[in-house]
């Protein structure tokens, strides 16, 4: 798997969908998602763009045009969704607000498949230079 920026304050490692030194706003690198209302039809919210994602959560980017309730479900293809908090919010542009989100699902087997499959579009952190470099499908 992609090697992550260590981060101290940070529970698991984060693998990053995008470069770290270009401001969000800019970013056209991700993982597309759908945001659904938490409950038993979860109607869909809004299209979002998964920026970094680890097992204990994710960071997204979202419309701020959209009201995301503080309980949703992300919906990465037809059969992989997982229950989520927003724990945290940043507006980053007139058009797009950084959701932090802490996962609420206990399938800890579930969060580790889409993470290995998620991992070829990650981005690695150079141990000595510090810059990020796309990851490859034969790694």
């Amino acid at each position: 798997m992609p090697l992550t920026k260590p981060e101290i304050s940070r529970k698991y490692l984060r693998w990053y969908f995008c470069t770290a030194n270009e401001p969000h706003e800019s970013q056209t690198k991700g993982v597309p998602v759908k945001l659904l209302q938490s409950g038993l039809f979860g109607s869909q919210i809004c299209l979002a763009v998964v920026k970094d994602m680890s097992l204990g959560g994710a960071g997204l980017l979202a419309p701020v045009s959209k009201t995301v309730p503080d309980l949703i479900v992300v919906q990465y293809d037809g059969q992989t969704r997982i229950k989520a908090e927003v724990v945290y919010r940043r507006q980053v542009s007139d058009k797009l607000v950084f959701l932090g989100l802490s996962w609420l699902d206990a399938k800890r087997e579930l969060r580790l498949n889409l993470l290995r499959r998620l991992s070829k579009k990650a981005y690695r952190v150079s141990r000595d230079s510090g810059t990020t470099e796309q990851a490859t499908a034969d790694e």
